[in-house]
């Protein structure tokens, strides 16, 4: 049981109005640009808040990694409602936790995500129906056309927020108040709370038949991956441009080893790699940079799919991490974004540690 109230009239009108009444000094929200597509957006008081669009099934970016770049250098300079997907919020406490955000100032609104469509679906300005993407979600269905990634994600209930806005099963949003400063917020939005259940049974049905989905997903994609050969199949058509590591929140160095003078060959370099193999892919190492940066991050990986999402040879990129993520994060007993307490496996020594491997 929670403090819930009724979203009045819409979501939208409810950012408008704490923002207009001065009750915050920004919003982090995705908004409608003028070109129909969806962007993330920092909204000052005073600013436009017309055409936000919250619940819209695109992610653009990850939020978490837009926060962060808002609170690099410090916390916001006043209080801000930032809105983001579980796996957004996620990111960003992996990335408090790397020191490359900070928390303070912030209200967490966290939305119980029905999914986002591929990123190529908007570019590209391919029509949606958004009456049948509601429809599923009110009956606990997994919307069709969703990124594969979506449809196996079990985590779609947020953490470590201080609003939930639960919408799987519903005719109109519902928010729940899980925090001090949730409550803050229903208090200078004027809301009537009472209590009630923070999510419904159809968002278990969800939860269930993601769960098989993800099994399969999991089956499918550790058998494609199978041997040198079979990741050689997976990431053969790589060209080396990057892309999955440039979007992705938990790859955030400035110097990236894959990117230095090591990665920077002279033709004399391709030349001595010919004489001892005889042939060489053009460009080399592709997969080394894959491995490479499973190693650096699979245990904080999010799956939030935007890997996937920019890749301009499709190689399913977020299906792979967070296959090999999930299993390595069940070793370490760490999920990603839990908790701000959670030591990071990759930063943390322990003198004992997986002694069944010694048996």
């Amino acid at each position: 049981m929670a403090k819930v109230a009724e979203v009045p009239q819409h979501l939208e009108g409810l950012l408008h109005s704490l923002l207009e009444s001065g009750s915050v000094e920004a919003l982090v929200c995705p908004k409608f640009l003028e070109d129909g597509k969806v962007a993330y957006a920092l909204i000052p008081k005073g600013g436009d808040t017309t055409n936000l669009a919250p619940l819209f099934p695109f992610m653009p970016a990850n939020g978490g990694k837009a926060v962060s770049r808002l609170t690099l250098e410090g916390p916001m300079p006043g209080p801000a409602v930032v809105v983001l997907r579980p796996c957004e919020i996620r990111a960003l406490v992996e990335l408090a936790k790397l020191e490359q955000a900070h928390l303070d100032n912030l209200y967490f609104i966290g939305l119980e995500c029905g999914g986002v469509y591929p990123l190529e679906k908007m570019n590209q300005g391919d029509e949606i129906s958004l009456d049948t993407y509601n429809q599923a979600l009110k009956e606990g269905r997994v919307p069709q056309g969703i990124r594969a990634l979506c449809q196996g994600c079990e985590l779609f209930q947020p953490l470590t927020v201080d609003v939930v806005v639960s919408t799987v099963g519903r005719e109109k949003p519902q928010l729940a108040f899980l925090t001090e400063k949730g409550l803050e917020l229903a208090s200078k939005a004027g809301l009537e709370l009472k209590d009630g259940e923070i999510y419904t049974p159809q968002s278990q049905a969800l939860l269930e038949a993601r769960r098989a989905r993800r099994e399969e997903l999991a089956s499918f994609t550790k058998d494609k991956l199978r041997g040198y050969k079979g990741m050689v199949e997976v990431f053969g058509r790589c060209i080396g441009c990057h892309c999955c590591s440039h979007v992705c929140p938990i790859c955030y160095c400035k110097d990236c080893f894959f990117e230095s003078a090591t990665f920077d060959y002279e033709p004399i370099s391709y030349g001595q790699r010919v004489e001892s193999k005889g042939t060489i892919r053009v460009p080399m190492d592709t997969l080394l940079f894959h491995l490479g940066r499973m190693t650096h991050m699979a245990t904080s990986c999010v799956a939030c799919g935007m890997c996937e999402d920019a890749c301009p040879v499709n190689i399913p990129v977020g299906q792979v991490f967070k296959a090999v993520g999930a299993d390595l994060q069940e070793l370490f007993d760490y999920l990603p974004g839990r908790s701000l307490q959670d030591e990071l496996p990759l930063t943390t020594y322990r003198l004992v540690e997986f002694t069944e491997m010694e048996e």
